[in-house]
């Protein structure tokens, strides 16, 4: 990994992202209304449920900039022209999108703090974790298990000038398969595609490092959802650099990469 092109792209992102302020929106406010109307729902704002509320609003932050990261900044680079110049530098594709995936998962992570924040602030929901450390360390073990998704993604949305359209599709399925917003138990027969998910055992291990017990996954513990996670998340990197290998040698022979 070229790490000068992954601290321009993550500068580059930054700075499109103050410049454009609209991104505001699906990237912080969206997922803190989320969160409001979950707990307007519940009338009783204690105990695990209103936890799970406040932890969907959370994942969806972060999920939806991880898709913003690896989506729609291509689709930006092909509208602007600049996309063939990066694939004709001597970095790597997924070097830049490397770079531009970790200034997001930073705006998701403040995004997941805020949301706990104004839960507490504004509803005193009175959320109380088991061990705040451990819940933090999950919180980020969740962030990279959305980026390494995101990251594997990318690859179609190099392909695909329709990338609105799937990330628009992307989004709730992960959503709901990751089990942020409701126990995948509760899926029936479609449980079984959550155990591919990286972000389900994260998810299940936030919730066990927030209460310290409840409905999971499995009985093996937390240490066995991490390990799992992890390596969902190698499968997944290496994944996207097998895939970026192969579309950058063919893009770079057929010379078709903005064409529309």
């Amino acid at each position: 990994m070229n790490l000068k092109a992954v601290t321009a792209a993550f500068k580059q992102q930054g700075i499109q992202f103050l410049a454009d302020p609209q991104w505001i929106i699906p990237s912080i406010i969206a997922p803190f209304m989320f969160t409001i109307v979950a707990l307007y729902m519940h009338t009783d704002l204690t105990g695990p449920v209103v936890l799970t509320a406040v932890l969907g609003g959370g994942v969806l932050g972060m999920w939806g900039n991880m898709l913003f990261a690896s989506g729609f900044t291509i689709t930006y680079d092909r509208y602007n022209g600049t996309i063939e110049p990066i694939m004709m530098t001597p970095s790597h594709m997924i070097d830049v999108i490397a770079g531009r995936s970790i200034w997001n998962a930073l705006i998701g992570l403040l995004n997941a703090v805020l949301v706990f924040i104004s839960a507490e602030a504004i509803f005193g929901v009175g959320v109380s974790l088991a061990d705040p450390l451990m819940f933090f360390a999950m919180l980020v073990l969740t962030l990279f298990a959305l980026a390494s998704i995101g990251l594997m993604l990318a690859a179609l949305f190099v392909l695909t000038r329709a990338s609105f359209v799937v990330m628009t599709i992307l989004q709730f399925p992960i959503y709901v398969f990751s089990g942020a917003l409701f126990p995948i138990q509760q899926l029936g027969v479609f449980a079984p595609i959550s155990y591919v998910l990286a972000p389900t055992w994260s998810v299940d291990a936030l919730k066990i490092a927030a209460i310290g017990h409840g409905d999971t996954i499995v009985s093996l513990g937390l240490s066995f959802n991490v390990a799992i996670a992890f390596v969902l998340m190698a499968f997944y990197i290496a994944a996207a650099y097998f895939l970026f290998k192969i579309i950058e040698r063919n893009i770079r022979e057929s010379g078709a990469l903005v064409r529309y």
